[in-house]
C-alpha cells in the first residue's frame, strides 16, 4: 500500500516537473529557442564532420568545412525570408482589384442561390481592410525585423561553431559524467540518437526537395506568381509533419484562385500538381524510405507539433518530430520512464504476444486487443 502511493507521489510529481520544464521554456522562449535551435543543426552537422575526418582530412579544416555549411545555409535562409518579404509587399497592394473582383464573382454566385441586397458586399461587412490594415503592415514588421533575425542567426552559428570545435571532447565528458557502469549504455544512446536524427533529417530533405521541386513545376505549368517562393515553400513546410503539406496546399490554390478566377484550368492545374505531389510522396514515398526509423505514434507526432508549437512558434513545430524521436530513445534506455517510451511509439517494434498466447492456448473468443502490439522480444 504504502509503495503504491509512494508511486502516484512520483508521478505525480513528475506531471508537475513536465508543466515546470515547458513554462520555463515558455518564458525563455527567446534564448532557449536558439539553444535547442544550435543543438539541432550540431547534431544534423556532426556526422558530416566525423565523415571529414575519417577521410583523412585534420580536424581543423573538418571543422572550418561544416562550419561553412551551416554559414552558407544560414545566409541562404535569411536572405530568402528577407527577399520574399519585401516582394510581397511590393507586389500584394497590386491584387487589391483582383480581390475585389473575386469577391464580386462569389457574391453573384451566391446571388444565385440566396437573395442579396443590392450593392451587398462581403468585404465590406467584414469590415477589415484586409490589404492595409493586415497584411501589408504584417509583412513591413517582419521586414523590420531584419536585425533581430539576423543577430539570433549569428547566435545560433556562434554556438554550433563552438560545439563542433569541442565535439571531441563534449561527448566524452557526458558519457565521464554517468555512472561507471553506465557509460557503455549512455555512449550507445548518443550514438543512435546522432544515427537515428540524422538519417529523418536526410530522408526529409531528399522528400523535401522532390516536394519542393514539383511544387515549382506546378506554378511555373499554372503560370502563377511568386513562382521560386512556392518551391521553396513547400521544401521548407514539408519538414512540419501533416500540417506544412496542409499549409503549402491551400495557400497555392487559393493563389491560383486569387490570380486567375473565373477562369478555373490554372486553379484546377495548381490543385492537381500540389494535391497529387503531396499523396504521392507524403502519403506513399515518404513513409517506405522512412519504414520505422522513427517508431512514433502520429497521435503522439501531432500533439508534440502543437506543445513544441506552443513555446516556440514555427521553428517549435520544425522541431518537434526530432525533439520527440531524442526523447523516445532517451526514455526506452531508462527503466524508469519505459513505459513513456512505449506510449510514445507506434507499437510497430513489438511482437504481437497476445494474439501468440491466444494460438497457443487455444482460445475459442480471441480477446478485443488480439491484435495490439505488446512489449516482448524482438526476436
Amino acid at each position: 500500500m504504502e509503495k503504491s502511493y509512494s508511486k502516484q507521489i512520483r508521478n505525480i510529481l513528475a506531471v508537475i516537473a513536465v508543466l515546470l520544464v515547458i513554462a520555463a521554456l515558455k518564458l525563455a522562449g527567446e534564448v532557449s529557442v536558439v539553444l535547442v535551435l544550435a543543438l539541432f543543426i550540431f547534431v544534423l552537422i556532426l556526422p558530416i564532420a566525423v565523415g571529414l575526418e575519417k577521410t583523412g582530412l585534420p580536424a581543423f579544416l573538418a571543422t572550418l568545412f561544416s562550419a561553412l555549411l551551416i554559414l552558407v545555409f544560414l545566409f541562404l535562409t535569411v536572405w530568402f525570408l528577407l527577399y520574399s518579404a519585401n516582394t510581397l509587399v511590393r507586389t500584394i497592394p497590386s491584387y487589391y482589384g483582383r480581390i475585389n473582383q473575386l469577391e464580386a464573382l462569389i457574391t453573384s454566385m451566391i446571388g444565385r442561390w440566396v437573395d442579396l441586397p443590392e450593392q451587398f458586399s462581403i468585404i465590406d461587412n467584414l469590415s477589415i481592410d484586409w490589404m492595409g490594415g493586415v497584411l501589408v503592415p504584417a509583412l513591413k514588421s517582419f521586414s523590420s525585423s531584419a536585425i533581430d533575425i539576423i543577430g539570433n542567426v549569428f547566435v545560433t552559428f556562434l554556438l554550433v561553431l563552438f560545439l563542433l570545435i569541442e565535439r571531441h571532447t563534449l561527448i566524452p565528458k557526458i558519457i565521464q559524467i554517468s555512472r561507471p557502469d553506465k557509460q557503455a549504455k549512455v555512449s550507445a544512446v548518443l550514438d543512435r540518437i546522432v544515427k537515428q536524427v540524422s538519417k529523418y533529417l536526410a530522408l526529409k530533405a531528399v522528400i523535401s526537395l522532390a516536394t519542393g521541386l514539383l511544387f515549382y513545376a506546378t506554378a511555373i505549368l499554372a503560370r502563377l506568381d511568386f513562382a521560386p517562393m512556392w518551391g521553396v515553400m513547400a521544401f521548407v513546410l514539408n519538414f512540419i509533419p501533416t500540417f506544412g503539406s496542409i499549409i503549402i496546399s491551400v495557400s497555392m490554390i487559393l493563389m491560383s484562385v486569387l490570380q486567375y478566377a473565373p477562369d478555373w484550368t490554372p486553379v484546377l492545374i495548381t490543385a492537381a500538381g500540389a494535391i497529387g505531389t503531396q499523396m504521392i510522396l507524403g502519403n506513399i514515398i515518404d513513409p517506405r524510405l522512412q519504414g520505422n526509423n522513427l517508431n512514433l505514434s502520429p497521435f503522439v507526432i501531432l500533439a508534440s507539433l502543437s506543445i513544441f508549437g506552443y513555446i516556440w512558434g514555427v521553428v517549435g513545430m520544425f522541431l518537434a518530430v526530432p525533439l520527440l524521436s531524442i526523447l523516445e530513445i532517451i526514455f526506452a534506455n531508462m527503466d524508469s520512464t519505459k513505459g513513456i517510451a512505449i506510449l510514445l511509439s507506434s507499437g510497430s517494434s513489438f511482437k504481437r504476444r497476445m494474439k501468440y498466447k491466444e494460438k497457443e492456448e487455444k482460445i475459442d473468443n480471441p480477446s478485443l486487443f488480439s491484435d495490439v502490439y505488446m512489449p516482448g522480444d524482438e526476436k
